[in-house]
């Protein structure tokens, strides 16, 4: 399995039984839009970062290298597993046209402040980012059909959990609510609809945020059953072998 996106799918995978799931790649952190968007000149050459990981998502995204790393792994990929929770940020671009993903760990970088803030930033779910976007999403599936692996991409419909565990509203993420972000969502994934991505779909109603989760709580850090029916799906509706939960 090659995961593109960030805590859902790559979660998702911890829950598989051993053995049934092995991960071949980690593409996070990383904007559809900023994917083939060289913007390497805007990175300095040397971040004080502790985290290698982190490191290593921040130069990938501004090297734009997702379809670099798509081709590199395609012939040793059953299933790619996409979710779109690094879009919730937007973008910047820079004044060359360029573009990198306004992530969490790039929006941190005490070197990258002085470079966006005189960048245009681009929110997720307003009609400028969804229509580059749509652009962008186009193209990858023409990618990934070159790639020969457009039939095996599943794209996770999880939307943001609005109550925890216990019963209580989840929490905010950087200024939104969950029901207002899954509003903004939701035309991006009836484009990916249209376009024939095959989806792993899970309704609002049944998803729940867990205090207890190991990256703390948010509305994307699920309860485990979430991940268990994502590997169902995969297992049961969609015909993938193996993806059995350790609980089974």
């Amino acid at each position: 399995m090659l995961v593109y996106g960030s805590c859902v799918a790559r979660d998702t995978v911890d829950f598989a039984a051993t053995g049934t799931v092995a991960l071949q790649g980690y593409i996070a952190r990383q904007s559809l839009i900023s994917a083939g968007s060289d913007a390497s000149l805007h990175l300095p050459g040397a971040l004080e970062i502790n985290s290698k990981f982190q490191e290593r998502m921040i130069r990938a995204d501004f090297r734009g290298n997702l379809y670099e790393r798509l081709g590199a792994a395609a012939g040793e990929v059953d299933v790619l597993l996409w979710d779109l929770a690094d879009e919730r940020h937007g973008v910047y671009r820079f004044d060359d046209g360029t573009i990198v993903t306004r992530s969490i760990d790039n929006i941190r970088m005490p070197e990258l402040e002085d470079r966006f803030a005189v960048a245009e930033r681009i929110e997720f779910g307003t009609d400028e980012h969804f229509t580059l976007w749509s652009e962008r999403a186009a193209a990858f599936k023409t990618r990934l059909g070159e790639l020969s692996l457009f039939e095996r991409t599943v794209v996770l419909e999880v939307p943001w959990a609005v109550l925890t565990t216990e019963g209580k509203p989840s929490p905010w993420s950087m200024g939104v609510r969950a029901k207002d972000a899954n509003k903004r969502y939701a035309r991006y994934y009836e484009l990916l609809r249209r376009l024939g991505f095959r989806m792993v779909r899970i309704d609002e109603g049944v998803v729940l945020a867990d205090p207890a989760h190991k990256w703390g709580l948010a509305p994307f850090h699920y309860s485990p059953a979430v991940y268990r029916e994502v590997l169902r799906q995969l297992r049961e509706d969609l015909g993938f072998l193996g993806f059995r939960t350790q609980a089974e």
